[in-house]
């Protein structure tokens, strides 16, 4: 069955990346680092399934494409601009081209989780064989995968998108729309000096 992972990610402009982040290391730092973390990310993308990059700002793209093609070895990289919206409009626009491309499961990552592998997505490919959709918790409440096989907008609405709910209030969406839920292993995403701190150590 084809597949693709959806990379949500932004150019790494200081001052608009990891903004948590940049309060203790500083901006310049911050922007370093989500560098380096978009680009660990990338070595750790499965290269049987496609990949389309979902970027922002829309006017950066070719910025984006000539950085991530020299730090992406051979795999070809669709580019697609973000919707506008919050992260739900986004993320309901994402699936709904990737399906519309002929894709029968799809994955949406972003860029924060450098303990993603070609075996994270395995699992995720293999919960999509008997579930509606596959789900990544991370330790901060959020979540740093979700598979589909099928759109389903409504796991994106009315989401209190960057808090520790997000991951429950997804959980509750998939109950109330009767969607067959599986989960992976916990994992540790990117947002605090203490985190990149731990993260380094895995780089």
């Amino acid at each position: 069955m084809r597949s693709a992972v959806l990379l949500f990610l932004k150019y790494p402009e200081p001052g608009q990346v990891k903004t948590r982040l940049a309060a203790t290391v500083g901006p310049e730092n911050a922007a370093m680092i989500y560098r380096r973390l978009v680009e660990a990310v990338l070595r750790r993308l499965p290269s049987a399934s496609a990949l389309i990059v979902m970027f922002d700002p829309p006017e950066r793209g070719a910025d984006i494409r000539a950085w991530l093609e020299q730090s992406g070895g051979d795999q070809q990289i669709e580019f697609v601009p973000q919707a506008r919206g919050d992260l739900g409009a986004r993320l309901t626009h994402a699936f709904a081209h990737a399906f519309a491309a002929g894709y029968r499961r799809v994955a949406a990552v972003g860029s924060d989780c450098i303990e993603l592998s070609p075996e994270t997505f395995e699992a995720a490919w293999r919960g999509l064989d008997s579930h509606d959709c596959v789900i990544g918790p991370s330790f901060d409440g959020g979540y740093y995968l979700l598979a589909l096989q099928q759109p389903q907008p409504a796991l994106f609405e009315n989401i209190a998108w960057s808090t520790e709910t997000v991951f429950a209030q997804t959980i509750e969406r998939a109950r109330v729309a009767s969607l067959l839920v599986t989960e992976l292993p916990r994992l540790h995403d990117v947002d605090t000096e203490e985190d990149w701190q731990r993260a380094q150590r895995q780089l």
